[in-house]
């Protein structure tokens, strides 16, 4: 079953707390920031490829972009 919340994670690139939906091929807790995946991307990774090791952009971790330009890293 997917899941419908949000959750506090770890990005497993960077360490930043941001927020997104668990990947099942990514270790309990961790997932991936927006400026991970824009950096990411910016290194000519694909889609594709990035889909594999950490999700759906928009459900699984969130690009800048889908928040308005918010930065999605939690403050402690």
């Amino acid at each position: 079953m997917a899941e419908k919340r949000t959750k506090n994670l770890i990005c497993a690139c960077c360490g930043e707390h941001t927020k997104g939906r668990q990947w099942w091929n990514r270790d309990i807790g961790y997932g991936l920031c927006g400026k991970c995946f824009n950096w990411l991307k910016s290194r000519g990774e694909t889609l594709e490829e990035i889909t594999k090791s950490y999700g759906k952009e928009g459900y699984n971790f969130f690009n800048t972009k889908d928040l308005g330009g918010k930065n999605d890293t939690i403050s402690e």
